[in-house]
């Protein structure tokens, strides 16, 4: 099998590595830019871990490090059967639809891992023959530099065909391309699930995502310290009371122990640093827009009152003022 995996941050350093890793298939890992391909070219990628067990190495020669400029030209001459995106929300709605319009004619197998929502509904447009999935995954990894990464908890994987997509909807035991390469992904170590409620799991992770995420960045610290404090955990029910409200007023289920959810992810990576808290720390536009942003969509439809969602978001596109 061919894959092609865009993005080489923290989630694609680990999955592309991983994958090359079982040395069963070709994997394509397309870069930002080009000194991040040579270097990988060189050096390969390294998968450390956070507790005693070993590191691995993958040679550079076991995997195709490229930069994303020759995406198209590559894929034309010699198209993947798998094209995985693994870039943020803010790169995928600028940078990857000028890079993915080409193949509006096409259609590709695509599996996107982004967090939040809005992004499923834009491939459709831009893509409309794509057979589009979705991934929800509990993996955390953490960039120690353009090569490294550090695999910070080990969790699963849930990949389902997109609702609103052209290809009719079948059961999950009748989705070979899907299967197969779930079978790829369990193989390198990774605990995969094929579903038919993916869509429901994006939404109960948009939760967890739109109370802790922008907490920790606002304050800047790691998940486990939104507990400390009985102020802090005030303002996470506040943004709680408002999302699910919104959830109830648009027809989205969640779990009924949904806020218990909230506090057992907070315990679970004590001492992880949320994503949008490293892009702050590091000068980068967030994925606040879709995340809140998504649940003051949803309420401005809705016509429900979101305050702290609304001043959550305010505060942190202020923080978004990216680096040269």
């Amino acid at each position: 099998m061919r894959i092609d995996l865009i993005g080489a941050g923290s989630l694609g350093l680990l999955l592309g590595g991983k994958l090359a890793s079982t040395g069963n298939d070709e994997i394509r890992l397309w870069c930002r830019g080009e000194q991040q391909a040579q270097e990988l070219k060189r050096k390969g990628i390294t998968v450390s871990y956070e507790d005693d067990r070993e590191s691995l190495w993958i040679p550079g020669d076991r995997l195709d490090a490229l930069a994303t400029t020759g995406f198209v030209h590559e894929y034309l001459q010699s198209p993947s059967d798998w094209i995985i995106l693994m870039v943020k929300q803010n790169v995928l709605h600028t940078e990857l639809v000028k890079l993915l319009a080409p193949l509006h004619n096409y259609k590709p197998h695509i599996l996107c891992f982004q967090n939040g929502s809005g992004h499923m509904e834009m491939l459709q447009e831009l893509l409309p023959e794509a057979h589009l999935y979705a991934a929800v995954t509990t993996e955390a990894a953490k960039v120690k530099s353009k090569r490294e990464v550090i695999h910070a908890g080990t969790g699963e994987t849930w990949v389902g065909l997109w609702h609103q997509s052209k290809i009719k909807k079948r059961p999950v035991n009748d989705q070979p391309e899907a299967i197969s390469l779930l079978t790829r992904l369990n193989s390198a170590g990774f605990l995969s699930h094929l579903s038919n409620e993916v869509e429901s799991k994006i939404y109960r992770k948009l939760l967890i995502n739109a109370i802790i995420n922008p907490l920790t960045a606002i304050w800047r610290i790691p998940n486990g310290e939104l507990l400390s404090s009985s102020s802090r955990m005030q303002l996470m029910r506040e943004l709680y009371e408002e999302a699910i409200t919104v959830f109830d007023a648009v027809g989205i289920d969640y779990d009924a122990n949904a806020w218990e959810n909230v506090i057992q992810v907070c315990q679970a990576t004590a001492g992880n640093t949320s994503s949008m808290l490293a892009d702050v720390l590091a000068g980068r536009a967030t994925e606040i827009r879709w995340i809140n942003g998504n649940i003051l969509d949803m309420a401005d439809r809705s016509g429900v009152a979101v305050p702290a969602h609304r001043w959550i978001c305010r505060v942190v596109e202020g923080m978004n003022v990216e680096k040269g």
